[in-house]
């Protein structure tokens, strides 16, 4: 009997140990992810991103506005404070006191990987008792979305920041307190000034969850009082920044649609490889069918009456619905819609986070998710290298001159060619972060940047490059930058610039005759 006694304790502490075998693993797994994640950020010069090229350059000019050694106040005026689409400026220009601007954009992107894991830590309370949140691995290959490889830097730091005030909420169920309201307080103020788009999907999302059923009646209603507070400060915000006759960019107002078979093949680009119209990467997409089967059989069995799973999958819904049904340029912005495709993947990783996984099929489907990280790096190292292309032209140019980019043709040979074939368009803007100085025709016509032209000012600019005029436009410049011209128009520029260098598809021309005054 005492031998059974015996064995039965065995078999008992056995038991108990596994389970914490198991987290240990786990946490294991996300470390590994983590740095996984982060390795594509250092390993390249260059970020494989549309847009980042011109947000380097505008913290550039805000870090370096009054240094004497550049003429940023000839053509710029700046304005960083405390509001909306600030958020990444202003940790930018912090970060560069100590670090060059290339590495600062480096390091809060790190901060963005490191967001995505404080998600995966918090997923684990959506997890029923004695299961690990499988499902919030995910988030690691859905970190480098569409609108990561577009470069909208700041919505991009907010996604994490975003749904993990939504989260947040549940803490206001159960009674209010200085934590909790600290806490909120902080997500808060970095929504509101990271972007307006994500301060919008917050208060969607927040208000979906607070109005579906699950919850009693005050605590709902503690639950609706962040969500309400935020809509009316972005609402006095936007009233007093808009007026009725104001226009925050220069663009005129209007609202459009894409056919519905156009926003359906963005949304699965992130399951393809990127790459849809010349026909998806095959390997990327068994690598996603591979990551859906330790989920199947745990769908099947889910609790479809489990409150919180009726709530987390209602905000997969309200993603999904707005990405449908919103326009594609809505008033004065483009991607309305399509910048809630990663919302809709991170609130599906979530709801994931719900299904009992055993362990074992977790495992596998760490390893799929890891497959699926070291797919997505070998992509971003390509679109890097092809941008890199450009740095052996820049560093030919001196510093503080007039560039005039004309981009005929800047998509990429890795990413689609339909949806991403701006990929490369504003990396002339590399000129002012790495080489410094100068001043660019191409800056975003947006109101709310922290960097405006000066009163008055007007670069001479083709609307397309085809329409370039040397006399209208080149003749104001010390520099045309050129990308995939065909080959008349290198001999049109020969009579009045010097070839300086050539890279790649890149190259760069010096104006040789007298230069016009602006």
């Amino acid at each position: 009997m005492a031998g059974n006694e015996v064995n039965t304790n065995d078999a008992g502490k056995l038991a108990a140990q596994s389970p914490r075998r198991e987290a240990v693993l786990f946490y294991a797994l996300i470390v590994v992810l983590t740095a996984v994640a982060l390795w594509p950020i250092w390993a390249t010069r260059l970020l494989p991103m549309q847009d980042y090229p011109q947000h380097l350059f505008l913290a550039r000019i805000t870090a370096n506005y009054h240094q004497l050694s550049w003429n940023w106040k000839d053509f710029y005026r700046v304005d960083l404070g405390l509001r909306p689409y600030m958020l990444w400026y202003l940790a930018a220009n912090l970060l560069a006191r100590g670090f060059e601007i290339e590495v600062a954009g480096k390091l809060l992107f790190s901060l963005y990987i490191l967001l995505i894991t404080l998600l995966v830590l918090v997923a684990r309370r959506l997890t029923p008792g004695g299961y690990l949140p499988w499902g919030a691995l995910l988030l690691y290959p859905f970190a480098f979305n569409q609108m990561y490889f577009m470069g909208f830097s700041n919505y991009i730091i907010s996604l994490p920041i975003l749904l993990l005030a939504v989260l947040d909420l549940d803490h206001f169920a159960g009674g209010f307190s200085s934590g909790n309201i600290a806490r909120h307080a902080v997500y808060f103020i970095l929504l509101f000034l990271s972007h307006p788009y994500s301060v919008l999907v917050y208060i969607a999302l927040a208000l979906t969850s607070t109005l579906f059923p699950g919850r009693s009646r005050p605590e709902s209603l503690r639950m609706l009082i962040p969500p309400v507070a935020m809509g009316l400060i972005f609402a006095a915000w936007y009233l007093m920044r808009h007026g009725p006759s104001s226009a925050p960019t220069s663009l005129p107002w209007a609202m459009t649609w894409w056919p519905l078979d156009g926003p359906l093949a963005f949304y699965l680009l992130q399951f393809t490889g990127m790459r849809w119209t010349g026909g998806p990467d095959w390997l990327t997409a068994a690598l996603w069918g591979l990551v859906a089967l330790p989920f199947v059989l745990p769908w099947l069995r889910r609790d479809k009456a489990d409150p919180v799973w009726r709530r987390l999958a209602a905000l997969n819904i309200a993603a999904l619905l707005g990405f449908i049904a919103l326009p594609f340029w809505m008033g004065y912005y483009a991607y309305f819609n399509l910048r809630l495709a990663p919302v809709s993947y991170f609130a599906l990783s979530l709801l994931l986070c719900r299904l009992r996984v055993p362990f074992r099929s977790g495992m596998l489907l760490g390893c799929a998710v890891m497959a699926l990280l070291f797919g997505s790096i070998q992509v971003q190292k390509s679109v890097a290298r092809e941008a890199e292309t450009i740095l052996p032209v820049l560093q030919a140019a001196r510093g503080n001159a007039l560039v005039l980019p004309l981009i005929f043709g800047a998509g990429s040979d890795v990413l689609d060619s339909v949806f991403f074939y701006q990929i490369h368009s504003h990396e002339t803007d590399y000129y002012h972060a790495v080489v410094g100085g100068g001043a660019s025709p191409a800056l975003f016509p947006n109101a709310m940047m922290p960097v405006q032209y000066r009163p008055g000012l007007r670069l001479p600019y083709p609307d397309t490059p085809w329409l370039f005029s040397w006399p209208e436009h080149g003749a104001y410049y010390d520099y045309v930058l050129v990308r995939q011209a065909p080959a008349d128009f290198y001999r049109y520029l020969a009579p009045a610039s010097n070839l300086v260098a050539r890279s790649g598809h890149w190259s760069l021309f010096e104006n040789r005759m007298p230069r016009k005054s602006l």
